[in-house]
């Protein structure tokens, strides 16, 4: 794929933008100490740039401190993967801990895209040291494909929270879990404000029981199990379906109420 301009996606005000400047690899091995294997795992990376910083200075969000966190800035970094490596998620992992600061990683490979999020915490072993809480990724995606269009749209800077870089963060996270559930649903996911809880509670499930029936498809598949065995796992995948088709059938009722 042609190199993407990402802020035709993002909107950030010019001053948040960085001019795509390269990172090179070996400052990511040394800063970080990676091992051997993650080395391995971060060659699967063709190039890597810092797009974007958003502080106060660049987009007048204020920061962001209390007791568990402390948000002064948020790094985007634009990662083009090696030709037809789609190992993104497992790139992304590598990359976040790779950061201090909460990070969101725009990932490329090929005609794909990707999207991750790193919510970072206070570390309560070491003080003034942060580490990664949670990370949220969108897996990888076609840009092109017309069910990801609102997807696309709730990552402009003025669609999302600007009352603190904490809020910022929050949105752009809760908008990437939502669009796990694009391949499922055939649209992305949105709804009134007072529904918004509700939403993303049966987002948290639906990716439960996704996880379960592909976990419970996985064991089927083995050499090594029995009919019987097989059976019953069939059974119970069954089970599982059926329980995360009514959780489709709620989330669509929410948004289309």
């Amino acid at each position: 794929m042609s190199r993407l301009d990402w802020n035709v996606i993002f909107k950030l005000p010019e001053p948040a933008l960085t001019g795509n400047r390269r990172i090179p690899k070996s400052v990511l091995v040394r800063q970080a100490s990676l091992t051997k294997t993650e080395q391995r795992i971060l060659n699967k990376v063709n190039r890597l740039e810092h797009f974007a910083t958003v502080q106060k200075s660049t987009t007048r969000i204020p920061s962001f401190v209390d007791n568990e966190h402390d948000v002064q800035s948020i790094i985007l970094l634009r990662c083009e993967m090696a030709s037809k490596n789609m190992a993104l998620t497992e790139v992304a992992v590598l990359i976040h801990k790779c950061f201090q600061n909460p990070t969101v990683l725009l990932l490329e490979a090929d005609r794909h895209i990707g999207i991750s999020v790193a919510l970072t915490r206070k570390s309560l072993a070491e003080r003034g040291v942060t580490v990664i809480d949670r990370i949220e990724t969108t897996g990888t995606f076609d840009p092109d494909r017309s069910e990801y269009a609102d997807f696309l749209g709730a990552m402009a800077f003025g669609q999302l929270s600007q009352g603190d870089l904490w809020e910022y963060l929050l949105d752009l996270s809760r908008a990437i879990a939502l669009s796990r559930a694009i391949d499922g649903l055939g649209f992305y996911p949105r709804c009134p404000a007072q529904d918004r809880e509700k939403l993303i509670a049966l987002m948290s499930r639906y990716d439960e029981l996704g996880a379960s029936v592909k976990r419970l498809k996985e064991q089927r598949q083995s050499k090594d199990v029995t009919l019987n065995e097989s059976a019953k796992l069939r059974i119970k995948m069954g089970e599982e379906e059926q329980r995360l088709q009514s959780i489709v059938a709620e989330i669509k009722e929410i948004c289309n109420g």
